[in-house]
């Protein structure tokens, strides 16, 4: 009894409750608490910082030890949250986002885990045994101050110089750098800083060369220029997943205004998936204009809003087309307004523009959104291209009694599964009243309407979404179907009615739009494909799986989390079998090949060097041109 009361009244405690600290920690990141070198890390590394904090001679260490064990708290708890969403630890360079997260509080409060809060427990308990006990552990031993702490900031840093840096590229490193608490957020501020001060720049023409080499490629004509000349609205569909298409819901048809659409004149690309980075859904938006990948640090319309591009808006403006957007919600959000015009997009019509009278959780309510772009596109000078962003289906899926249209489930009443369907449901129907307003402006027979989702609404690794999903579909869940959004393009008219089954994501819809409005893309930079005449297709993931995940034809690999093939995963999406991860290195070094390239693309602004050097080009030839029919006027005037 005695041995266990002076256990208790000795420092020891710090490091007990902090592996008490650690294994919840771990289990909330999916980490392998078994793993006990992982924790031994953990323990030593507090360990130096709680005797290095102990023995300075500083007035308020006490306070200091307190904020910086907060802090380590704090960050686990942001670790858990930020994994239950993304299916991966915070990084520093997401810290910019925090003004985003909190514009959305709802969706921000719903990912929260209530066993994340035990992650705060232990800061008093730990706080009361380091006052208690730091001023003994100062005296008590013999060593200078000044060299106790040389030896333990020398180990703290060949400790984290061996894990970090791993000179010695090991596997087992490599893997408790990704789970381990301090080495992975080291490593992380390491990985930043190095990308800053390290940057080797690969020549244009190798750039070029690896485009050509991983990009995929499409062969045919099919459905060329169908739309030419026609008027494009582009909707983006708040978390619209492909499963509620063509689907019933305790005997109502979730979606019957998107039904109709692909019932007649319209493509439908059934195997299409979200390529967003944690952007979410402004990166869906970067994807589908440009036809680049977005990054993993942030969202590329801030990180990118200087750089030139040559997408779909500037495309359709050399066209003579006009240029706007619409979206319910702030322009300031995700960096719209200031990246808009970059974009090529002339007006943007947020909610400081609207009537936001009427609004369902984020912003204006999609009924209300739609009908004020009616009145907004009766007056736009034709051709024109729209881009319209709802809003209503936004993550919490909150939706009044008054909206509601769809019968729920008993069970299903309260759960993110069954606010999910009310609100697809809902934006179905504000859709099926935008189509019936088109039509009724003259609007409709010469629009080509491209609607898709941009990015999962029930996330396989939140509340009992997997669950729900796997009754609803009578399948497994897994990222395959979770990542899967419709593409639909519909051409009033066309008499075409096609279901393309070809693997693709929103990295391809550039291309594939550009080929039915009879639109030439005049730049290489383009790293996805016609999908109409694609004969195999591809698309690499940038969130929710780690980098070097894909999908190619049937096939889905997701990389283990250490980066090795060791853990990873690969399935047959069609019937769930899994297959040996190891068979796909090709793909997988063509998957790290072709994101590596789209950053460098972006990080080196090569779009604007190739349209630089393509308007001198263009202008030696006018200036040639013009000189030589010069020359050939004056010499047939002296004749």
């Amino acid at each position: 009894m005695k041995q266990y009361k002076k256990i208790l009244q000795s420092p020891y405690m710090i490091l007990l409750l902090f592996t008490i600290k650690l294994i919840i920690y771990y289990g909330l990141i999916d980490a392998n608490i078994l793993d006990s070198f992982i924790i031994i890390v953990s323990i030593i590394t507090l360990g130096i910082i709680f005797i290095g904090i102990s023995r300075i001679k500083f007035k308020h260490k006490k306070g200091l030890f307190l904020i910086v064990y907060s802090l380590v708290s704090l960050l686990m708890f942001a670790d858990s949250m930020y994994y239950n969403y993304y299916n991966q630890t915070v990084s520093i360079k997401q810290l910019w986002q925090a003004k985003n997260v909190a514009a959305v509080p709802d969706s921000f409060f719903a990912t929260l885990i209530p066993a994340s809060f035990l992650l705060f427990l232990d800061i008093p308990f730990v706080y009361y045994y380091f006052k208690k006990h730091t001023d003994d552990i100062s005296t008590k031993n013999s060593w200078s101050f000044k060299r106790e702490m040389k030896y333990l900031i020398a180990g703290l840093c060949a400790i984290f110089a061996l894990l970090v840096v791993n000179p010695l590229d090991s596997v087992a490193i490599d893997k408790v750098n990704s789970v381990e608490f301090f080495t992975n957020h080291v490593n992380d501020i390491y990985n930043a800083v190095a990308d800053n001060i390290v940057t080797e720049e690969i020549p244009v023409e190798e750039v070029l060369e690896v485009v050509e080499e991983v990009a995929p490629k499409e062969e045919g004509m099919s459905l060329q220029g169908i739309g030419k000349d026609k008027n494009l609205i582009l909707l983006q569909v708040e978390a619209l997943q492909n499963f509620v298409l063509g689907a019933e819901y305790n005997g109502q048809i979730l979606t019957p205004n998107l039904n109709s659409l692909i019932g007649k004149d319209s493509i439908y690309f059934n195997r299409y998936y979200s390529t967003i980075g944690k952007g979410n859904t402004v990166d869906a938006e970067f994807a589908t204009l440009n036809s680049l990948y977005p990054v993993i640090d942030r969202e590329c319309y801030t990180l990118y809003e200087k750089n030139t591009f040559y997408g779909l808006p500037w495309i359709l403006r050399e066209k003579g087309y006009s240029t706007l957007a619409i979206h319910g919600y702030e322009g300031a959000f995700w960096n719209r307004e200031a990246a808009y015009p970059g974009q090529g997009i002339e007006e943007f019509y947020s909610m400081e523009d609207l009537d936001a009278s009427e609004t369902i959780g984020l912003g204006i309510s999609d009924k209300s959104m739609f009908k004020q772009a009616i009145d907004i596109l009766e007056e736009e000078k034709e051709p024109f291209f729209s881009f319209i962003i709802t809003l209503t289906s936004h993550h919490p899926y909150l939706l009044d009694e008054e909206y509601n249209t769809l019968v729920l489930r008993e069970e299903d009443k309260d759960t993110k599964f069954g606010s999910y369907l009310q609100t697809i449901h809902y934006m179905d129907e504000a859709l099926g009243q935008f189509i019936a307003d088109l039509k009724e402006k003259g609007l409709y027979e010469d629009t080509v309407i491209a609607i898709y989702g941009d990015h999962h609404g029930l996330n396989k690794n939140m509340d009992n979404n997997q669950e729900k999903m796997e009754e609803f579909l009578g399948r497994e869940y897994d990222y395959d179907e979770m990542l899967r959004v419709p593409l639909i393009i519909h051409v009033p008219g066309s008499n075409v009615y096609r279901t393309v089954s070809t693997t693709g994501g929103q990295i391809d819809f550039l291309p594939t739009i550009a080929n039915i409005m009879g639109l030439k893309i005049d730049h290489p930079y383009i790293l996805g494909q016609d999908l109409v005449n694609a004969k195999e297709g591809f698309a690499a993931f940038t969130a929710y799986l780690f980098e070097g995940s894909f999908i190619h034809n049937n096939v889905m690999f997701e990389i283990s989390r250490e980066g090795v093939f060791e853990g990873s995963r690969a399935w047959d999406v069609g019937t769930h079998e899994e297959l040996d991860g190891s068979l796909f290195e090709e793909d997988y070094n063509r998957t790290v090949k072709i994101k590596k390239t789209s950053k460098e693309i972006l990080d080196r602004d090569l779009i604007a060097e190739y349209m630089e050097d393509k308007n001198s080009s263009d202008h030696s030839y006018e200036e040639k041109y013009n000189t030589d029919t010069k020359s050939n006027i004056e010499e047939n005037n002296y004749r």
